[in-house]
């Protein structure tokens, strides 16, 4: 099976992705996989999430991208280069013979004896067990016995024996667990073609001992740094899901007794949030979400609808504590006063105007819906769950966290970034000379930092992930200003002649550069808003932005027909 190179992928992608509606009105005669493909490979943003949207940095095709997605992709081309083999894939008894050569790989032992081996952990029969998990997978089976085909043929004895303790826990518990079990006879499998192709190609070794990145030419450069991105990113969008819904979620949960739902909040409470990720910004996370879970009260909650839990935000955001399970962050959460509904309001696997909600793709689908019924739903989505996931790939969150990761080759799978992006400096200074644009520094880090090798020029860190289509031209993003906090944005609004509920909902999301814009126009005793917008340059771009994302159907003025009072 040939292994696609991620620039590869990316590329797809871009081929894929269409400008159409993400709304399905037939939702419930699409299969899941379906429904992730539609949403997955859709272009357009409704108003609601459109101000999140600008504020990433991160190219639409890696949003799309991971690992996962990709080796999924490699295996189902395998079927399609080869027709025949597809309904060889879907027999019992094929993938019953594949998962008896599988186990007799690992434990060395005769096929006859294979199907009597337990895992190391006690978990129970590996037979048995992964037998019973292939006939609940559905549409995923094929892709299952390709998986463990491949496995038994390239996979590391050691390194099997040891997964199959993960892999028959996950399969002998609920659906979503399955899923999960899935996922990482996929990922293991793919990981073990992938090492046993490149030694095939000559590059013995290829799994412990890369090519030297000094030897490399641009491409094999950008290819490797796309390797390193695509272990980055994946992490970084889990992380993004943990601090934006699901240990705020846990906290809660934990706040109210109800451990059995905190417990099952990285199994079931995981889909729903992921679901409405995918449909409103199509981004896909590591973890394919479960379209079809059914157990939205066991570990599901509309968690930003709790009385006082905005306070939650101020802290889950700060980048000490990005990724962290709420029982390590570096500031206690003890000291937040939520309020008295808190213990009952919203119940589990309810949300707002909706009431109990059936499945993950049903709240996503909803959240895509352009019916004016929905109208506070999306609002209530976008205000309190796409905007806090955006926010973690802000050029002022993201860029300078993925950057110094990177270049500090924090995990064995970043060692030689530093060298390939100097491969890849080079090859920009080239380009650049070419446009009678030189650039004089001989090494991409005298090019980056001051000349005492501490501040970090993170624009140009973006100029060089730009250059690699790793993020979006300045052009294509809104950038929030770095700027002090202090004035009310309500006072601003009703003065510029927008509706108090419209002033309310927009200070409640605290944007700091119409804070800014408030000070400066106090410091120049401007008194028409048009002719502060003026003197403020493209600020008044954004303010216009900021006004149409989030006034959704209010009888709001346009602020440059207003003056203040």
């Amino acid at each position: 099976m040939k292994v696609s190179k991620i620039s590869d992928h990316i590329t797809k992608i871009s081929k894929e992705t269409k400008d159409v509606p993400a709304f399905l009105p037939t939702l419930n005669r699409n299969t899941s996989e379906e429904v992730i493909r539609k949403w997955a490979t859709t272009s357009q943003i409704m108003a609601e999430y459109k101000r999140a949207y600008k504020q990433i940095i991160v190219a639409d095709e890696w949003m799309v991208h991971t690992r996962l997605r990709r080796l999924m992709d490699d295996l189902a081309k395998y079927f399609k280069d080869d027709q025949s083999m597809s309904k060889k894939y879907r027999e019992s008894k094929y993938y019953e013979e594949m998962l008896e050569k599988l186990i007799a790989h690992a434990f060395k032992c005769d096929k006859k004896d294979a199907r009597k081996k337990s895992d190391i952990s006690g978990n129970g029969n590996i037979f048995n067990t992964l037998k019973a998990l292939w006939s609940k997978l559905n549409w995923r089976r094929p892709l299952l016995t390709l998986a463990v085909e491949l496995y038994g043929k390239h996979g590391n004895p050691d390194s099997i024996l040891a997964g199959f303790g993960t892999t028959v826990y996950l399969a002998n518990n609920c659906i979503t667990a399955k899923r999960i079990a899935f996922n990482f006879l996929l990922a293991n499998a793919h990981r073990a073609t992938m090492e046993f192709e490149a030694k095939a190609a000559g590059d013995s070794g290829a799994a412990e001992k890369k090519k030297d990145p000094k030897d490399m030419n641009f491409e094999e450069a950008k290819e490797m740094i796309y390797e390193m991105i695509e272990v980055y990113l994946d992490q970084h969008k889990e992380y993004a899901l943990k601090s934006s819904v699901l240990e705020p979620t846990k906290y809660i949960y934990q706040l109210r007794n109800q451990e059995h739902n905190k417990n099952s909040n990285d199994v079931h409470g995981y889909n729903y949030p992921a679901a409405m990720v995918l449909s409103c910004l199509h981004v896909q996370l590591p973890m394919i979400p479960m379209m079809g879970d059914t157990y939205s009260d066991q570990g599901f909650l509309d968690v930003w609808d709790v009385e006082g839990s905005e306070e939650m935000w101020k802290l889950f955001k700060k980048p000490e504590n990005f990724g962290r399970a709420f029982t390590g962050m570096k500031k206690p959460l003890g000291k937040i006063s939520f309020g008295k509904s808190m213990k009952s309001k919203p119940p589990s696997g309810h949300f707002k105007d909706l009431g109990k909600v059936p499945t993950p793709k049903f709240i996503a689908n909803v959240a895509v819906n352009p019916d004016t019924k929905y109208d506070n739903v999306r609002q209530h989505i976008g205000k309190k769950y796409i905007s806090k996931f955006a926010y973690f790939f802000t050029k002022q969150f993201f860029l300078k966290k993925c950057f110094e990761v990177l270049n500090q080759e924090a995990i064995p799978e970043y060692i030689g970034f530093p060298q390939a992006f100097q491969k890849v400096f080079e090859e920009y200074k080239r380009l650049k000379k070419a446009q009678n644009e030189e650039i004089k520094d001989a090494t991409v880090n005298e090019w980056l930092y001051d000349e005492y090798f501490i501040e970090i020029q993170i624009d140009r860190v973006w100029e060089l992930f730009t250059f690699l289509n790793i993020t979006k031209p300045p052009e294509k993003v809104k950038v929030i200003k770095d700027v002090p906090v202090g004035k009310s944005i309500k006072d601003w609004v009703l003065a510029a002649g927008v509706d108090e509920k419209l002033a309310s909902e927009l200070d409640d999301q605290g944007y700091d550069d119409l804070g800014w814009m408030i000070s400066k126009a106090k410091k120049e005793d401007l008194q028409d808003m048009k002719e502060f917008c003026k003197l403020a340059d493209e600020t008044y771009d954004d303010l216009v932005d900021i006004l149409e994302d989030w006034k959704i159907k209010a009888k709001a003025a346009k602020p440059e027909s207003k003056t203040t009072k």
